[in-house]
């Protein structure tokens, strides 16, 4: 027998115990940038959704009603798969005051179980100035 003939009969399994032991590893890398995709999605969602309450806040300060719909419609319009949670500092704030809006949602991950981490908290806080009231 040549050198190479022997050396492939006794290397016959090594492959497969190599991947054996390297596709778990590989499983949760992919599972970690799955999650982190997701998270940094809901995050751009958010910070978009707090960006549209304070645009609508800057022009009708005194609806606190209407811009957490506004905030919370976008959202679910961006494909945000739950409720964010709205809130409004200085709702009824004059003209050239500031009005700050800010969004959170609560982001269930694939691997936080494993890490003790199953649930991580978004938030985002955009500030605007109040134009004045609209009619």
């Amino acid at each position: 027998m040549t050198r190479w003939k022997r050396m492939s009969k006794q290397e016959r399994g090594s492959s497969l115990t190599e991947l054996a032991l390297i596709l778990p590893l590989l499983a949760l890398m992919v599972m970690g940038i799955v999650d982190l995709g997701r998270a940094f999605h809901d995050y751009v969602v958010i910070t978009n959704a707090s960006r549209v309450g304070a645009r609508y806040a800057s022009r009708f300060p005194d609806e606190g009603g209407r811009i957490v719909s506004a905030a919370q419609q976008d959202a679910a319009n961006n494909g945000l798969d739950g409720l964010i949670n709205v809130q409004i500092d200085t709702v009824g704030a004059n003209a050239g005051e500031s009005i700050r809006v800010t969004t959170t949602y609560q982001f269930h991950t694939f691997l936080g179980g494993m890490i003790g981490h199953p649930i991580v908290t978004l938030k985002h806080t955009t500030e605007m100035v109040v134009f004045g009231i609209d009619d």
